[in-house]
């Protein structure tokens, strides 16, 4: 094919941020759809480790992708993994193996940069990408009761979190996920990324659509409990959570402190992907499903190896990091 994947700036970039965003604009405008990715590029993180690429011909965008630079812990040991996202193939151009060769590119590049392992989160049936040799790997989205307590709020003082939380954030992290068998390899610019994310779709939203909070609770001057939510049509997802007493006690009361604030309010659903163990006291797991959105891995070196089996309980993925 007389096909070339070219990094996706300029006339490329604006061609496929107006094919993709009838699907993929969650509620912004053209302009802010633009602007969400900018800014994205424009964090420590992002500047490094993410952009966007395009199979064309000519003058015609074929296909694209998002391609993410990650790092992931599978048994114990840390690989550095390509992640792809947005893969999109314009109507006009479909049925004619842009999409896989886009991807084959995108594989072969990530093997010579030293790439172990691919990601991505499959929208369609996973088997277009099993015909590529990825795997589906259990992932479950749980959804919340908390308990309100009786007579207010907690005696218990959150505050919304910043920067300089982002070590403890890091550690409680890190601990929730030691015993996992696949985790993401988490630093403080990716956290920051994760969370400016969200606060960036929320900001450029149109008032009163969506509301993100990054919210702790601190001892010793330091955090040692803290959630990242994200709320919207009356739905909240936990973006990401942790706390440093195991039984997440600290964390159940904080979503009590939350749920007090509006005490006349319709209780929200309240949905995660977290570690199946971190129940706390004050909360139960209502219902627990595999997640719509569907986490496919595939080795690029030993593919004749086939991925060790992992149960939903052996993976923890935030849905901060989904991508």
């Amino acid at each position: 094919m007389p096909f070339h994947v070219v990094p996706a700036t300029g006339a490329v970039l604006e061609q496929i941020l107006n094919d993709t965003f009838p699907l993929w604009n969650d509620g912004l405008s053209r302009e802010n759809y633009a602007k969400n990715w900018a800014a994205q590029l424009k964090t420590p993180w992002g500047q490094s480790h993410l952009d966007r690429v395009a199979l064309v011909d000519g003058p015609h965008v074929m296909c694209s992708a998002k391609r993410y630079d990650l790092s992931l812990r599978l048994d114990g040991r840390i690989r550095r993994v390509l992640g792809i996202g947005a893969v999109f193939t314009p109507p006009a151009h479909r049925g004619r193996g842009s999409a896989r060769e886009l991807l084959t590119r995108l594989l072969d590049t990530a093997v010579t940069e030293g790439q172990e392992f691919a990601m991505l989160f499959s929208e369609i049936a996973p088997a277009f990408y099993e015909q590529l040799d990825f795997v589906p790997m259990p992932l479950l989205e749980a959804t919340l009761e908390v308990d309100r307590k009786r007579g207010g709020a907690p005696a218990m003082l959150v505050r919304s979190g910043d920067n300089r939380d982002l070590p403890a954030i890091i550690e409680l992290s890190a601990a929730r996920s030691a015993n996992a068998r696949l985790a993401l390899d988490r630093s403080e610019d990716f956290v920051r990324y994760g969370i400016t994310r969200k606060r960036l779709l929320s900001g450029l939203s149109p008032m009163g659509r969506r509301n993100t909070e990054f919210l702790v609770v601190e001892e010793g001057h330091q955090a040692v409990a803290y959630l990242v939510c994200t709320e919207q049509d009356g739905r909240w997802m936990i973006e990401e959570a942790g706390d440093r007493d195991a039984s997440g006690a600290r964390l159940g009361a904080m979503l009590q402190v939350m749920l007090a604030r509006h005490p006349s309010e319709r209780i929200p659903e309240i949905k995660c992907w977290w570690p199946q163990d971190l129940v706390p006291p004050q909360v139960k797991v209502a219902a627990s499903s595999p997640t719509q959105e569907v986490l496919m891995i595939r080795p690029l070196r030993d593919r004749i190896l086939p991925l060790p089996p992992l149960a939903a309980a052996e993976v923890v993925y935030w849905h901060a990091d989904y991508f």
